[in-house]
């Protein structure tokens, strides 16, 4: 029998993950790639190595693979929507589309009434003076390309907005209200072909410098709220069709409301801990969900995520673990390390990331952050 074979456009270590999760349930992952050097070229079982402009190779893609999913947002849609007519994608690229920028995916949850921030949107001059009483202070969003913090400035009058408008580019922008807010989390949607779906619990998330630090479960959140998170994760994957995977970032606001804040329609940073905490990693999930195959069990141990960023390995001493990709278990199969092959190690570049798994919560906080402590000591 011949394997049936599947795709993922983008080569990062998102891909890199969900390769390895395809061809450990028995699947040929094919990548399509800009390089023989990313993370996913380094495992795949075939590399399609071009660039997005050559729409001949993007269909003979397509067309090898039974389907396809996305490493990133930041993908020519014009490139997605070529694939998709020869190959199914997942998820749809409509929703691709919304949330590769925030004014469209905020109109896209406004119209389905999930909770979210007051928003405005800035095109031009005109519509920065329709927002004099908009409430300050607030954060101003570039519409595309803003990850880790990027891109956005936080106003904290309106005579400030002004200046950083242009400080921006002078580009279309979200004017958002400051949030004050006590927890941030996400919650994790699979959906398969034929409606059925799983919701992993939710994960607490700590970020420093704007780049994600540290995931958890179980949630410290009351069950209640964690409950309705869920509830509103689960909305917006059936209001959108989903088929796929798709990570919903939230707010648990001082004033006790669960708000959203942004989508992604494919695995998740946060998400990474299911290798090792759940039945059912995302990136198994995700490839279940392309293979038209019945969704796993998401039952899930105490677990705690942290990333490896470049900053741990620039000291002259350094470890070059970062130079390995795949699982490592350094001490026992509750422990887990990960690289993802990264040639060069950079200040905020995500290199890896480390997993501990226990009984609670807390021991596997304290096994995780010793074993990172382990590569802080080696950087000083």
């Amino acid at each position: 029998m011949t394997r049936r074979k599947l795709g993922i456009l983008g080569a990062g270590q998102l891909a890199q993950m969900t390769c390895l999760a395809g061809q450990k349930l028995g699947y040929e992952m094919h990548v399509f790639a800009n390089s023989e050097m990313e993370p996913a070229a380094l495992v795949a079982d075939k590399v399609w190595r071009g660039e997005w402009t050559d729409t001949d190779l993007v269909i003979e893609f397509a067309k090898t693979v039974n389907a396809f999913a996305y490493d990133t947002e930041h993908l020519p849609i014009s490139s997605v929507n070529i694939a998709s007519n020869y190959s199914q994608a997942f998820p749809h690229p409509e929703l691709l589309f919304a949330t590769q920028n925030r004014i469209r995916e905020r109109e896209l949850l406004q119209s389905f009434h999930v909770p979210m921030p007051k928003v405005a949107f800035i095109r031009n001059n005109a519509d920065i003076m329709k927002v004099v009483d908009f409430g300050y202070p607030a954060v101003l969003k570039t519409a595309e390309q803003g990850y880790d913090g990027k891109g956005q400035i936080k106003v904290e009058a309106f005579d400030q907005l002004t200046g950083a408008w242009e400080q921006l580019g002078n580009v279309p922008c979200v004017l958002e209200e400051w949030i004050h807010f006590t927890k941030e989390m996400s919650v994790l949607v699979a959906r398969g072909i034929q409606g059925d779906s799983q919701v992993y619990p939710v994960v607490d998330n700590d970020h420093v410098n704007h780049i994600l630090h540290q995931s958890s479960i179980p949630s410290t959140l009351l069950q209640s709220v964690q409950e309705e998170a869920e509830r509103i994760a689960r909305h917006i994957a059936e209001s959108v069709s989903l088929t796929g995977l798709l990570a919903v970032e939230m707010f648990y606001t001082a004033e006790g409301k669960v708000w959203v804040n942004e989508l992604a329609p494919r695995p998740h940073n946060s998400g990474h801990l299911t290798q090792l905490s759940a039945k059912t990693s995302q990136f198994e999930q995700l490839v279940l969900a392309m293979a038209g195959e019945s969704l796993g069990a998401v039952d899930t141990r105490p677990a705690v995520m942290l990333n490896l960023l470049g900053d741990l390995f620039m000291g002259e001493h350094a470890s070059r673990d970062y130079l390995k990709h795949g699982f490592i278990y350094p001490t026992d199969a509750e422990t887990n390390v990960f690289f993802y092959g990264k040639k060069e190690a950079r200040p905020g570049r995500k290199m890896g990331h480390l997993i501990a798994v226990a009984d609670t919560r807390q021991e596997a906080k304290a096994k995780a952050e010793k074993l990172y402590q382990e590569y802080e000591r080696a950087n000083h």
